[in-house]
């Protein structure tokens, strides 16, 4: 287990209704995909993917106690972060293939560190992100200069009505040597990739999950499924390799280790 570093917030984007980004005073030295865990002395600690690591920035949207005391918090607060942990969606890339972003939510999150990365390649992907409504659209702008970006809402307030799937008739899927990668919420992403193996094979289909977890180093086993630890063995998988996990898409574990159903 890493040791924990003191990080300052210098600013604070509001990205949508109840998401921000919190930008930090340095770098982390992460791939996209990583997480970190962030320390709130007398609340807890939560498990936070990476939406940029220079400086590093952290965006999630408020839900629950903890989330609710980091959003309190103002330019100058401190908080202390360990990591990164676990594995990146650069360890699967082909520089031969073409890419498809497919993030649901704040899911876009760790997908917008890679499309970054991605741009430094020169590489220009194809984005579709589902949200509920137009309020919850992020990054749109930041997608669209370095991507071909297409929107769907839940409501059809915005871009095309229904799932970010419904935009994968928007394009010319390239061919079965192109890649998918997928964050959001896990039914989302079952969805997703279920979908996605019209057009490719499931080892060209990643998807990037996430569990409760204590630890984010592989001892507590909080974040277990099927077998696997997120925390280690991913939390980027490819979907060959969960194809046959029962729990994934269905159940998940809560905070005493009790499985229950998504």
């Amino acid at each position: 287990m890493s040791e924990y570093q003191t990080y300052s917030i210098v600013e604070i984007r509001d990205e949508c209704k109840e998401t921000k980004t919190f930008v930090l005073d340095k770098g982390i030295n992460a791939k996209p995909g990583n997480f970190v865990m962030i320390w709130l002395p007398g609340i807890g600690e939560k498990p936070i993917s990476i939406s940029s690591g220079s400086p590093l920035e952290l965006t999630l949207k408020k839900f629950g106690i903890f989330t609710s005391a980091l959003f309190e918090l103002k330019e100058g607060s401190t908080v202390w972060i360990r990591g990164p942990y676990g594995n990146s969606f650069l360890d699967f890339t082909s520089n031969a293939s073409k890419k498809y972003i497919v993030a649901g939510g704040t899911g876009a999150a760790p997908l917008a560190f890679l499309v970054d990365k991605l741009k430094e390649n020169r590489e220009r992907p194809t984005i579709f992100l589902g949200v509920r409504n137009k309020e919850s659209v992020i990054f749109e702008k930041r997608f669209q200069q370095v991507s071909n970006l297409f929107i769907a809402t839940s409501d059809g307030s915005y871009g095309t009505k229904g799932f970010a799937t419904e935009l994968f008739k928007k394009v010319d899927i390239a061919n079965s040597n192109s890649q998918f990668f997928i964050c959001g919420p896990e039914k989302m992403m079952l969805d997703a990739a279920q979908k996605a193996m019209k057009y490719v094979n499931p080892e060209n289909i990643f998807l990037s999950l996430e569990r409760y977890m204590k630890c984010g180093c592989g001892i507590c086993g909080g974040c277990e499924m099927s077998g696997l630890r997120i925390c280690v063995d991913g939390p980027v998988f490819p979907y060959k390799t969960i194809l046959e996990c029962e729990d994934f898409g269905k159940y998940k574990r809560d905070k005493t280790g009790k499985k229950v159903e998504l």
